[in-house]
């Protein structure tokens, strides 16, 4: 675990900070949040998706599948297996595993990008160095939150804030230890 330096949690949500709608419909998030996540993970060695956010992606379609071709993946999954049609994806079956994969790896720059209970598990262990939240200009009143499991609380330091497209404010937190 030693090698991991740089652990990002990186989210598009409404402005009340939810995911997804409560059945997991993501259709009110701007495609421009797709373009600022492939854009970070130029900078990142992995990227970690939970299972369920992964099958989402796969029932999106190709273009989304090519887009993420040269991207090392890891699945935090209580199914883990090995899917022979993607070669850059990793399953594991927890946090632990996977920061173990990742130093054995040597990936020491790491985006975490979903879903709620990933986000959490990551939050919750204390190892999270920096939150960006990209805020889309739509309100949920129900849904799927940021974070979602076992409490805990950070105390966060604003870094920046970005006006991007399609009404998105970028905010980057600096998670404080």
């Amino acid at each position: 675990m030693e090698s991991v330096k740089n652990i990002t949690i990186e989210m598009a949500c409404s402005i009340n900070g939810l995911i997804a709608t409560e059945d997991g419909n993501e259709d009110f998030l701007s495609y421009r949040g797709w373009e600022i996540m492939l854009e970070f993970l130029k900078e990142y060695d992995v990227l970690i998706w939970g299972r369920t956010t992964w099958e989402s992606i796969i029932s999106w379609g190709e273009e989304y599948l090519n887009d993420l071709k040269n991207i090392n993946i890891i699945i935090l999954s209580k199914q883990v297996k090995k899917d022979e049609k993607f070669k850059n994806v990793i399953y594991c079956n927890s946090v632990e595993e996977c920061l173990k994969v990742c130093d054995k790896l040597k990936y020491e720059k790491i985006f975490i990008s979903g879903g709620a209970t990933i986000n959490n598990a990551f939050m919750e262990k204390g190892i999270v160095n920096n939150i960006i939240l990209n805020y889309n200009p739509f309100v949920l009143n129900k849904g799927i939150p940021l974070f979602k499991g076992n409490y805990f609380e950070n105390k966060l330091k604003l870094k920046k804030i970005v006006n991007e497209k399609d009404d998105i404010v970028q905010v980057h937190y600096e998670v404080l230890k």
